[in-house]
């Protein structure tokens, strides 16, 4: 049996992996560029945003995009010339990478906290740098507004948090981003004390961003389940072509006693 003599769900299969395989390629290529100019950028705001001790984005952007590239021109390469050692390396990264996202997610339930706690402090040392010298190019400053006027809050925990910051320090005040969508127009709103000023968002971003998560867990969760429903169809593809290239190969390099019998 040849290529022309397969059916239609066997051409099919090859088809899918090399199609899947082309968007993993495109998909890891974007990531391994988005974290190569983050780790080259001498923009200030970027090292101070994904850069950490731990959690270093550019470089973990760079690892996943690299290993999407690898596991992505493996799985073209091995569909498309049907080479079995490829396939069979390709369909061992699928479930390296299905365990590794297992891990990941119980990781993450158990170090929820931890992450949390990184994510508070070190907006919190941002805050102190909105508006200073410390912020190259205004970068921080339209993150941190744009936060601000998006999700309806002020500061971390709430507009004391701005007391950190040595420009509104002095007289209680707080950027104009902080004050209610009503109140934005008003040029003088941030500048009156947020203990008497009823004109601002009195809600922490924490807060807000919280709340805001946890409503749109349920669409994090069917995305999730996409995404495994699309793994195992990948693996039973896979597997299926692995299955097809080896029934032809031993066709093919069967003896003729073999076939008679």
């Amino acid at each position: 049996m040849g290529n022309e003599d397969r059916g239609c769900c066997d051409k099919c299969a090859k088809t899918f992996i090399m199609g899947i395989n082309v968007l993993i390629i495109l998909v890891g290529g974007a990531i391994l560029a988005a974290g190569v100019y983050w780790q080259l950028s001498d923009t200030g705001y970027y090292k101070e945003i994904f850069n950490h001790d731990i959690f270093n984005i550019p470089i973990i952007s760079i690892v996943i995009g690299s290993l999407l590239l690898l596991v992505g021109v493996c799985g073209f390469i091995g569909a498309c010339c049907e080479v079995l050692f490829l396939l069979k390396v390709y369909m061992g990264f699928l479930i390296i990478i299905m365990l590794v996202q297992i891990i990941l997610a119980v990781g993450c339930v158990a170090m929820k906290s931890t992450v949390e706690e990184m994510a508070t402090n070190r907006t919190l040392i941002l805050i102190g740098y909105y508006g200073g010298s410390e912020d190259e190019d205004g970068l921080i400053t339209l993150t941190i507004d744009a936060v601000q006027e998006n999700f309806d809050c002020c500061g971390v925990y709430g507009p004391s948090d701005w007391d950190e910051n040595a420009i509104y320090s002095g007289n209680s005040s707080t950027p104009s981003s902080c004050c209610k969508t009503a109140y934005r127009s008003d040029a003088s709103c941030g500048y009156a004390s947020y203990q008497t000023n009823d004109k601002i968002n009195d809600t922490g971003c924490k807060t807000s961003l919280l709340n805001w998560i946890e409503s749109n867990l349920l669409y994090v969760g069917i995305v999730a389940g996409v995404i495994c429903l699309l793994q195992m169809a990948i693996l039973v593809h896979v597997l299926r072509l692995i299955v097809i290239i080896q029934d032809e190969r031993y066709e093919v390099f069967e003896s003729p006693a073999e076939k008679q019998s």
